[in-house]
């Protein structure tokens, strides 16, 4: 069975957790050899311009240098489109296309769109939520991406406890994105020394019955 937007939105109806989620949209951009200031100063541009017309725009590198792109702050994606047909109109972001067509910086690796449950914490738009945050891409089983969300739900319930706010996403393929995060890199570097027992057992409990498989991890550094 392909893993379409119209089996996205059969998952959405048969998870309730995911009822009234939010548009989100992440690209991930690695730099063409020698321009890597070339794209921040590029994503710099269209982060002021998206913003302008009232999207909220987080950018951030990971640990392989590569930038990720994200636009949020919208209720669904019905607010996202309105927002789109804004920015198709602008003057300045067509300006923004020639240029960076005419000589682009990077080339684009990787692009989400994300429905987050509610109630959770991207941290696309959210300065709050600290400078470093650690993105886990699980890949469910079968086609049904309910069990891995009430999984990460309930994960995201213990690392509150411990203060890690934590976001939980649906992708377009139907995978899901547990994303933690941290005030900053020694806010970070406390988990890595102090792994949270009450956590570790509920991976193993897991372990024995899994809904999914951990595909991806990306550490990352949101910028100022």
């Amino acid at each position: 069975m392909k893993r379409t937007m119209f089996a996205l939105g059969a998952a959405l109806l048969l998870s309730g957790s995911l009822a009234q989620a939010a548009a989100l949209n992440v690209t991930i951009w690695q730099a063409i050899p020698g321009k890597s200031a070339a794209m921040m100063e590029s994503a710099m541009a269209a982060k002021a311009i998206q913003e302008k017309l009232g999207a909220s725009v987080t950018i951030a590198l990971d640990n392989t240098g590569r930038l990720h792109y994200g636009v949020g702050g919208f209720e669904n994606w019905g607010a996202w489109a309105k927002w789109v047909e804004k920015l198709q109109d602008s003057e300045d972001w067509a300006a923004w296309q020639q240029r960076s067509g005419a000589d682009p910086a990077a080339i684009q690796e990787e692009n989400f769109i994300l429905n987050t449950v509610p109630g959770t914490d991207s941290p696309v738009g959210r300065d709050d939520l600290g400078s470093v945050y650690q993105v886990f891409i699980w890949d469910p089983s079968g086609t049904n991406v309910a069990p891995l969300v009430e999984r990460a739900l309930q994960a995201a319930a213990i690392h509150a406890k411990a203060g890690i706010a934590v976001g939980v996403s649906v992708d377009q393929h139907l995978r899901m994105h547990y994303v933690m995060n941290f005030k900053d890199w020694a806010d970070w570097a406390k988990l890595q020394d102090n792994p949270i027992e009450e956590f570790e057992q509920f991976m193993l409990r897991n372990a024995a019955n899994p809904v999914g498989d951990l595909v991806e991890v990306y550490t990352v550094n949101r910028l100022p």
